[in-house]
Order: structure tokens, then C-alpha cells, then sequence
């Protein structure tokens, strides 16, 4: 039987000691690394619309071009929100208190009404449907609540390419109240009140667009009148499109620029570059400095709870 060494005890201790030291610094340095690799991926700026990871620095995303987000709090409500914002989508409020939400003009913290234009710090009471709102314009219905949004409504409207698009808006609400005919015995007799507008129209001398009243009737089946809707929803959609508006620098100008050239007659929506949803308006928008453009909708088409 070998015989108990005291030298050989403690050396054997000593290597059990370095091992275990070796172990724990082992298992240190994974964890750093690890976290490490965390605070990584966190610094990666990820796309809220297509989740494409993008450069901490990144403004817009490289895959989809959504505006990338830069957290803030909103004061009121304290929901997250983007620092280009100045205005909450959660809770609905204008958050730029330094700011005229109608003017743009500067304003302090005891100021009820602004300095500039003398609009309450609550905002304008709309006319037409009783929605208080923040801006120039009223962001339900759309109404101009100033007189200088009515005066840049109306100068918007003269621009030829804005009329163009009037104009197709106006055509495609009225396909969509033609009444189709049923079967053929609905066919006959909308024949029968035509020839009877056209002797009205020979008596009065003028056509159906001089006497609306003598509209020519409609022949066609609910299928026919569905594929016009269509057709018509495209071309208007194509000039929506060629004037989709690039990124301008205040949201407040962009706003009020926007909200002059909104298409009247047609249910349309506006799809913005912030975070490529579709709000009833621009002034849903948290930043609609950002652009976008406005959409033609569809029953089906969903749009942002921002009303």
C-alpha cells in the first residue's frame, strides 16, 4: 500500500484549484459574450412593417422603406412614440405644445390661444360633424376650419391636375349609385323611359347634360357596373399615385398641404410613409411630413382606427 504524502496532497489541490479558477473564467466569459451578443441585437434597428433588420442609424428601411422608428414617450398618455411625431395615434392628441397645430407659430406653455392666428390651444369645434380637432382641417370629415384652409382648399382645386382628379373621383361615386338592371323586364322598361327622355330632350332642344333631369337610364347588368367601378378605381388610383408626395420637413405645413388636395367625392384613404398604414386622413398620421399618398378604398380595405 503506497503511503500518504503531504507534498503530493497539496499539489493535487492546487491543480483541482487552477481547474476550477480556469472553469469559472471559462463560464465568465461566455456570459460576457453573450451579452454581448444581446446588446447587438438590440442596437439592430428592426422594420415594424416587413421586421428586416436595419442599421442602428438607419432612417428608412433598406428592404421595404418604411420610416424606421426613434422612441419617445408621448406626454399624455406615455405610449411609445416616435420622436419625429407630433402627434399620438394612441390616444388621438397633438403633443407639440411649443407649436400652433393650425399655424405652426410658437407658442409657450401659459399660452390658451396662439400668439399668431388666435386659435384655441383645444382647437376648432368642425361645423359640419361637432369633432373637435387640433388642425386646419377637421380629421373626420375633412372640412377646412380656417379661413386660410379654405383659401388654400381652394386654390389647390384650380390646379389642372388636381380637377383631373376631381373629375375621374366624381365619375367613379357616380358609377357606384346606378341602380343595375334586374331581368329583362327591368330592361324593357328603362328602354321605354329613354325614348321617352329623348322626346323630352327634342321638346327642350338641349341634351341630358343641359336638363339632368332627363338622364339617359341605365342598361346595364349589377356585373357590367361592377367591371366599370373597376376600371375606373384603377385610372383614378394611377393619378393618386403620380402624385404621391416625397418627405418635407414639418408636419404641420405637410399637413395642411395634403389636406387642400384631398379628392372629394369618393371614399379615399391616405397610406403614409411612416409606417405604410392607411389612415381615413393625414391627420391621423403621426408623421406626415414623412409623405405618402392617398389610396382609392375598397369596402374590404382596411384603415387605421384614427378617428
Amino acid at each position: 500500500m503506497s503511503q500518504f504524502c503531504p507534498i503530493h496532497a497539496e499539489l493535487h489541490a492546487m491543480k483541482g484549484e487552477k481547474e476550477l479558477q480556469r472553469i469559472k473564467a471559462s463560464s465568465h466569459s461566455e456570459q460576457t459574450q453573450s451579452i454581448v451578443g444581446n446588446t447587438s441585437e438590440k442596437t439592430v434597428n428592426v422594420c415594424p412593417h416587413c421586421m428586416t433588420k436595419n442599421d442602428p442609424d438607419a432612417l428608412f428601411c433598406e428592404e421595404c422603406g418604411t420610416a424606421l422608428m426613434k422612441d419617445s414617450l408621448c406626454p399624455i398618455c406615455h405610449h411609445p412614440l416616435d420622436s419625429r411625431a407630433d402627434f399620438c395615434e394612441h390616444c388621438k392628441s397633438y403633443i407639440s405644445h411649443n407649436r400652433c397645430a393650425i399655424c405652426g407659430a410658437t407658442m409657450s406653455d401659459g399660452d390658451a390661444y396662439c400668439p399668431q392666428c388666435g386659435t384655441s390651444r383645444q382647437g376648432i369645434r368642425c361645423p359640419a360633424c361637432n369633432t373637435l380637432s387640433p388642425f386646419s382641417y377637421c380629421r373626420v370629415c375633412g372640412l377646412p376650419l380656417t379661413q386660410e384652409a379654405t383659401k388654400q382648399r381652394e386654390k389647390a382645386r384650380q390646379d389642372p391636375f388636381c380637377k383631373q382628379i376631381d373629375e375621374l373621383a366624381r365619375e367613379l361615386d357616380n358609377l357606384t349609385k346606378i341602380i343595375p338592371v334586374k331581368d329583362n323586364r327591368h330592361a324593357e322598361r328603362n328602354k321605354k323611359n329613354e325614348e321617352l327622355c329623348n322626346r323630352v330632350r327634342n321638346i327642350l332642344g338641349g341634351n341630358s347634360s343641359t336638363h339632368p333631369e332627363a338622364a339617359r337610364p341605365q342598361q346595364d347588368s349589377s356585373e357590367e357596373i361592377a367591371e366599370r367601378i373597376i376600371e375606373k378605381r384603377k385610372e383614378l388610383q394611377e393619378l393618386l399615385d403620380a402624385a404621391s408626395t416625397p418627405p418635407q420637413e414639418d408636419p404641420i405645413a405637410a399637413r395642411n398641404y395634403l389636406m387642400a388636395r384631398k379628392p372629394a367625392s369618393v371614399r379615399i384613404g391616405w397610406k403614409c410613409n411612416f409606417k405604410q398604414a392607411i389612415h381615413s386622413s393625414p391627420c391621423g398620421c403621426a408623421c406626415p411630413q414623412l409623405g405618402g399618398k392617398w389610396i382609392v378604398l375598397t369596402p374590404t380595405t382596411p384603415v387605421e382606427d384614427d378617428l
